[in-house]
């Protein structure tokens, strides 16, 4: 209950912008892989969005509070249709057979990922061709040195993990280095310590 009343206080605000505007990119009917789906506090907000638009949600994440109280608003809100579950890491996620989805969205999670490079590899056998990445992140300009200590430690004051700050400059040549194209990058609303909430809608370049 304590995780949840925190993870609503410390996060819904970050929720509510993600799901706003990447649930405005999906096309109807269409199939997201959601990495890091949480608690699913935003369906309270957006279950119809989500049934008018006939999504097909997977939603995978490693804390199974999370994914418990997730389960509980999937219900509440008869997503049961549109919404499924996974607890599993996306390091080790495997599809059910033929399946693959239109959009892969990353909420707040890919700051958590130690592995980027090898995740974004993996993200190739999982998406459709022509489907679209989605990130959705706080992202810093100037480097700090007390940022770069305090972000990784506030898990152990509010029991949600922050994970590293995200610089955009490593943020961009990283994604350039996976070969992922850069769509749009929506600045939403900015943040605490300089830091901006964005939106990056990419794709894969062909290979």
């Amino acid at each position: 209950m304590i995780r949840n009343y925190l993870y609503r206080l410390v996060i819904s605000d970050a929720t509510s912008h993600c799901y706003k505007n990447s649930l405005a990119c999906f096309s109807p009917g269409s199939s997201i892989l959601d990495i890091g789906i949480g608690n699913g506090i935003m369906m309270r907000d957006f279950h119809e969005t989500i049934k008018s638009k006939a999504l097909d949600i997977t939603g995978i994440d490693i804390n199974r509070k999370y994914l418990a109280h997730c389960n509980k608003m999937i219900q509440n809100y008869h997503l049961e249709d549109h919404v499924r579950i996974i607890y599993q890491p996306i390091e080790t996620f495997e599809p059910e057979p033929g399946q693959d989805f239109d959009y892969i969205l990353f909420s707040m999670s890919f700051m958590l990922i130690e592995d980027q490079r090898f995740v974004l590899n993996r993200l190739r056998k999982l998406i459709k061709p022509g489907g679209k990445v989605l990130f959705f992140q706080t992202m810093f300009k100037r480097r700090s040195a007390l940022l770069d200590f305090i972000k990784p430690r506030l898990k152990y004051l509010t029991t949600v993990d922050f994970g590293v700050a995200t610089y955009e400059e490593d943020f961009n040549n990283l994604i350039t280095e996976q070969k992922l194209f850069v769509e749009e990058d929506r600045m939403l609303k900015r943040e605490w310590f300089g830091g901006e909430y964005h939106l990056f809608i990419t794709h894969f370049i062909p290979e």
